[in-house]
This record gives structure tokens, sequence and C-alpha cells, in this order.
């Protein structure tokens, strides 16, 4: 009886992925805007959509400027429906973290970027879109 063994050479890939959204509106004092960035199936390469992990996530984050004492943080969510973790950004500018690399990843996790702020008008609307940049290796 002969048997062969064969061993394959496992690479891993890096790769990116960016998303864009508009937050929606801060519709009044201590309320709050987000917007919300998840990867899509077909954002992936081939058989990386179960086997990623994330490198870190950078972004820019737009500003509200009606509003007064606006605040912004930026949260990971690693099945899509409860924050996992939460870091505090700076409206208008941008930013990259490696604060989640730990916390798991798949195809369900998302990031939200949310806004609020003490005062200012009924309706207060984002001056731009936002983008994250998920960045990550198979």
């Amino acid at each position: 009886m002969l048997l062969l063994f064969l061993s394959s050479a496992s690479q891993s890939a890096d790769y990116s992925v960016t998303t864009t959204r508009t937050p929606t509106t801060i519709n009044g004092p201590g309320h709050n805007a987000f917007s919300r960035h998840q990867l899509r199936l077909s954002d992936y390469p081939r058989g990386a959509a179960n086997n990623s992990r994330l490198r870190k996530i950078s972004w820019t984050a737009t500003s509200f400027p009606d509003s007064k004492g606006e605040r912004a943080n930026l949260c990971f969510r690693t099945t899509g429906v409860h924050d996992i973790d939460c870091v505090t950004i700076i409206p208008g500018a941008l930013g990259s973290t490696e604060l989640f690399n730990n916390l798991g990843f798949s195809y369900a996790s998302d990031v939200i970027i949310r806004h609020n702020a003490e005062s200012g008008p009924w309706q207060s609307k984002p001056l731009g879109a936002e983008t994250v940049t998920f960045h990550l290796t198979y």
C-alpha cells in the first residue's frame, strides 16, 4: 500500500474594501445621526468571506456644521447588532485604529459612525458622506 501526502503552502493575502455612506440627520439635541458600513459578499475575494481577519479600520468622518458641541464615535459590531467596542473620533477628520483586530470578523461585522450634538437646529444635516475602509487579510 502506498500513501502519498501532499502539502500545500498556505499564503495569506491582504486586501481593503472602502464603503461610502451619508449619515442620517441629527433631529434635535440628544439625538444621534449615524452611517452604517458593512461589506457585501461581492466585496470579498473568492474564498475570503468566511476566512478574513481584520488588520485595521480607517475612516473619514463628516461633520454637522450647524450643530454645537458635536461628538462622534466609531463602533465595531461583530454580528451587525450590538456594539462590541467604540472609539471616540473627531468629526470632520480622518483616522485609523487597530483596536478591533482581536474581536473577530465575519461577513456580518459592521462599523457604525455615530454623531450627536449638545445643541443646534431641530434638523442638522451632515456636510457630506463618510468613508470606512476595512483592511483585511485571509
